[in-house]
């Protein structure tokens, strides 16, 4: 396996790292992310329960349902309490949750509450007195944007990872710029001389051939240029072509010297260290 072949393998193996790298970064990431949304929701329901129990006489008074009446019928609209006195879990949105009250009877089944990111289930609280069939709907809301939830999740272990990953991108880029400035600055082994081939067994076909891209410039040689010396562009040129090149890179197998297409447009020999 000559250099270039480890140096490509090397960068494989190493974006394969990177790359899974980056991709637990992303998958631990949402995971942190969903985790935190669902805390929000479940704080939100334990909010609501709490507000509900604490304020259960309050809301069932004949004047308030009174007063929630008069509210709707006025503004169509549940009645908004902003929650800054609840014990809110997670004190850096405890200032976005708000909940809503409504009145559900026979002649009001639905409300039309207002659009959130997260929204808790709803209680129903029935007055100890029947009166007329009211039932106090509570529904609670937290008012955030997707980066307060993404800045109040854990993104530790995936930003390690994510640093990583870039950590190793730049060491992959620096590493192989390292490599093609000593590839431009050290001698190329294929413009180093390559030995006498008079004690390689080869045919004579073989031996010319050989010979042929031995004394080329850069010891490569078009394809048709080879059909034109060895063969006169005779019509299965390519053919012969074709089987002298296999038998020819079998007999230089025990040797450093190795025949390489380019594309099926030339021919080059090579030196093996």
């Amino acid at each position: 396996m000559n250099r270039i072949e480890k140096d490509l393998r090397s960068l494989r193996y190493g974006m394969f790292i990177t790359l899974s790298m980056l991709i637990a970064s992303i998958v631990m990431g949402c995971l942190s992310y969903s985790r935190t949304r669902q805390n929000i929701t479940n704080d939100l329901n334990d909010a609501m329960i709490a507000l509900a129990n604490e304020n259960r006489e309050v809301l069932t008074r004949k004047d308030t349902i009174e007063a929630l009446k008069i509210m709707h019928q006025t503004t169509r609209k549940p009645m908004i309490y902003q929650a800054s006195d609840i014990n809110f879990k997670n004190a850096a949105l405890k200032n976005s949750v708000y909940f809503t009250l409504a009145i559900v009877d026979k002649n009001n089944t639905t409300c039309d509450f207002p659009r959130s990111e997260f929204v808790s289930d709803s209680i129903m609280i029935m007055p100890e007195k029947d009166i007329d069939g009211v039932t106090i709907q509570i529904q609670g809301y937290v008012d955030c944007s997707m980066a307060s939830v993404f800045s109040a999740s854990d993104q530790t272990i995936p930003g390690i990872l994510s640093g990583l990953s870039i950590l190793s991108i730049t060491s992959m880029f620096i590493w192989r710029r390292k490599r093609i400035h000593t590839d431009y600055s050290e001698p190329s082994l294929q413009n180093q001389p390559i030995r006498s081939i008079d004690n390689i067994r080869l045919t004579p076909m073989q031996r010319q051939f050989t010979q042929m891209l031995l004394d080329s410039p850069g010891h490569r040689v078009n394809k048709s240029t080879i059909c034109e010396v060895l063969w006169n562009n005779k019509d299965n040129a390519d053919e012969s072509l074709y089987t002298l090149v296999r038998r020819t890179k079998k007999a230089l197998a025990d040797t450093e010297l190795e025949i390489i297409c380019n594309r099926g447009e030339s021919y080059e020999l090579r030196i093996n260290s």
